[in-house]
């Protein structure tokens, strides 16, 4: 098997440039512009801390707001908006807001808790399958997409490809999680087959032992997969 190292960096290269994408100056100046140092000294303290073990009350209420995004990196994958994690507005203004506080300190620090959270929310947490309000057209959620949400690969902040949470607060951006692109549900990067085997669905081995799915349940499977950025807002807001 060839190395994955050299891959590596240009893999990173590709995930920062997803990151400018959605950092650009516009979203820049939409999230609320530049951090008050306290607050910048907060998030990295916190990112530097082990994430929190309970979910309390000012987590679940940022987490109803938070606002999914798609990664364009390789196939896209759900992710945290990094420039408007609570829609738009002032990021931080609205974060004290959820929190019916006026410390931004700590609003940005439930924040920053709540995104290392998201992960393990999506894996503790529970939604019905059922029609539910997402934007102009309601979403119908299904336990396929309960299924493939628990077997998505979040990536870690040094993962992300802009080198450092003081590389996301200078862009403009805040330091959230996103699904990885390349390898969605796990290590590989056919991420049809793995999501066929988290389904229960058919596959087939070829002659060099690889497995594959039909060309009629990958084209299935890959609408399914752009599906999860859905499902995934529907989730974050309605799951209990």
């Amino acid at each position: 098997m060839p190395s994955l190292i050299p891959a590596l960096p240009f893999r990173r290269r590709l995930l920062r440039l997803a990151g400018a994408l959605l950092c650009s100056p516009t979203l820049a100046r939409a999230a609320g512009g530049p951090l008050p140092a306290a607050v910048r000294r907060r998030i990295l303290t916190t990112l530097d801390a082990p994430p929190p073990k309970v979910l309390n009350v000012h987590h679940l209420a940022l987490l109803r707001q938070f606002r999914i995004g798609w990664s364009p990196v390789e196939s896209g994958a759900p992710m945290l908006n990094p420039a408007q994690p609570l829609g738009p507005g002032d990021t931080l203004a609205l974060a004290m807001q959820a929190i019916a506080g006026k410390d931004a300190p700590l609003a940005a620090q439930r924040l920053m808790e709540a995104a290392l959270l998201l992960p393990h929310f999506v894996q503790m947490a529970n939604l019905k399958p059922g029609s539910y309000a997402n934007g102009k057209a309601p979403f119908t959620f299904t336990t396929r997409h309960l299924q493939l949400l628990r077997q998505q690969s979040w990536l870690s902040l040094e993962m992300l490809g802009m080198g450092s949470a003081e590389d996301y607060l200078a862009e403009g951006c805040w330091p959230t999680p996103a699904v990885d692109g390349k390898r969605p549900y796990g290590n590989f990067t056919n991420y049809t087959v793995e999501m066929a085997q988290a389904l229960g669905l058919p596959l087939h081995r070829q002659a060099d032992g690889s497995l594959v799915v039909t060309p009629a349940l990958r084209m299935e499977l890959e609408a399914l997969h752009q599906q999860t950025m859905p499902a995934l807002q529907v989730f974050v807001r309605q799951a209990g």
